[in-house]
């Protein structure tokens, strides 16, 4: 019998811009994972490892660098070898890639995919294109067509050009870049570009014909996620937004650390409630200090399980970021609340990034009398009831009615997430 829920890649875009779909025309839930030396540091066994454990708690992307030299500040003056001692390219020429080193590439493609994992992959860290031009006109159309070529029929990967820099003078290289990877995968794959701190790809390439979504770096500035995401999602032509990187878990080096479990869940949610999708980081991943492997296992990539279990329990495709729904308390900055609705006016998904009083339109709930409020709790995904409340709307009236509601998030809790949903069939009286 045919598993319905098995997603078919590879990934396309959706008829109206704003979602991933599969090959069948389903939509595809972008939660994304950052392991930029996936493919360059990570053993064999390590790499098994870190695959299933991201694959069991939901993950579905990715992220990792093919030519990596060890990250931004840190970059060796050609990518390194992998774990058995093969280099990326021969000679250091990207022109000659290493079929030694991409046999390896084979097999975690290979992998990710029985684990049902998009592999995004970055064909170099920008450092080889922007500061030593390794990569440059004369030759990045042709190591962009050899890589389109040879996972052309892997139909579970993504490409990412850039690579934490911005294109600025080599616009034109990452354009090469990308037609060859056109050339070379017959464009089977999605294209996107990486940027750094506080960008986003849009800002140099959003018209271009190969860019088919748009990426956003904000780093330090976290707090800027909701409004930097919503920016893009207001462009013309419409294109899916991935919040590509934010704040690592437990990161070092953030002036507005430390960057706990409750900033990385401000930043998922603030993400898909402004209409993108996120991608999550853990600092081990990409600096691997000794003992790394134990931070697989991090508050904040569990509560990311609960985020997607959370947004995906309805069709979650049809949000409409809103922030009108809130009469009072939307906050701001560190401490802003965000609302998404459903295009169908069904269900209304609110964040609350503190413990503050809000005041609701449940009037936005347009196609029931009354909606039901249920509390979720964005670390465990435990609920609880809110009650049902008047939506003031589908009455006898000619006009429906301003209908709002005060609501107390639970005192247990640092954040909260909550949930409006139609409700045609009312068990007990309305509260309130």
């Amino acid at each position: 019998m045919e598993d319905k829920s098995r997603v078919v890649y590879p990934i396309g875009v959706s008829s109206n811009g704003r979602y991933f779909v599969d090959q069948k025309g389903r939509p595809f839930f972008w939660l994304g994972d950052t392991a930029w030396p996936l493919f360059g540091q990570y053993s064999r066994e390590e790499a098994e490892t870190y695959l299933e454990n991201r694959s069991a708690k939901g993950f579905t992307v990715i992220q990792g660098v093919l030519a990596w030299g060890g990250g931004t500040g840190m970059e060796s003056r050609a990518p390194g070898a992998n774990f058995a001692g093969d280099k990326p390219w021969l000679n250091d020429e990207p022109s000659t890639p290493n079929d030694a080193y991409f046999d390896h590439v084979d097999y975690l493609v290979e992998l990710g995919r029985q684990k049902g994992l998009v592999l995004a992959m970055l064909p170099t860290w920008g450092y080889y294109v922007c500061d030593v031009q390794t990569i440059h006109m004369g030759n990045a159309r042709t190591y962009g067509r050899w890589l389109g070529a040879r996972y052309k029929d892997a139909a579970n990967i993504i490409w990412v050009s850039g690579g934490d820099r911005i294109p600025t003078r080599y616009e034109s290289v990452y354009r090469e870049l990308a037609l060859g990877l056109r050339e070379g995968d017959d464009g089977a794959h999605l294209i996107t570009y990486h940027p750094c701190g506080w960008r986003s790809s849009s800002q140099f390439f959003h018209h271009e014909s190969w860019l088919d979504f748009n990426m956003i770096e904000t780093w330090t500035e976290w707090y800027k996620v909701h409004p930097a995401v919503m920016s893009d999602c207001l462009l013309s032509p419409a294109k899916p937004v991935v919040l590509g990187e934010g704040a690592y878990e437990n990161g070092p080096e953030y002036p507005l650390g430390p960057i706990t479990p409750l900033v990385v869940r401000k930043q998922a949610w603030w993400t898909f409630l402004g209409g993108g999708f996120h991608t999550y980081g853990q600092n081990q991943m990409w600096r691997m200090e000794p003992g790394w492997l134990s931070t697989l296992d991090t508050p904040g990539s569990l509560h990311m399980s609960v985020f997607k279990e959370i947004v995906t329990a309805r069709e979650w495709w049809k949000w409409v970021p809103d922030q009108s729904v809130f009469v009072n308390g939307p906050g701001s900055g560190a401490h802003l609340n965000a609302a998404a609705r459903s295009a169908d006016g069904d269900w209304v998904l609110i964040y609350l990034a503190g413990k503050g009083i809000v005041t609701i339109h449940t009037d936005k709930i347009i196609t029931s009398a009354h909606c039901k409020a249920t509390w979720f709790d964005p670390q465990s995904g435990e609920a609880a009831e809110a009650g049902i409340f008047p939506t003031g709307n589908m009455g006898p009236g000619t006009f429906p009615e301003r209908t709002a509601q005060t609501f107390t998030p639970p005192s247990t809790s640092e954040d909260a997430v909550l949930v409006l949903e139609a409700c045609w069939r009312i068990a007990h009286p309305p509260t309130g």
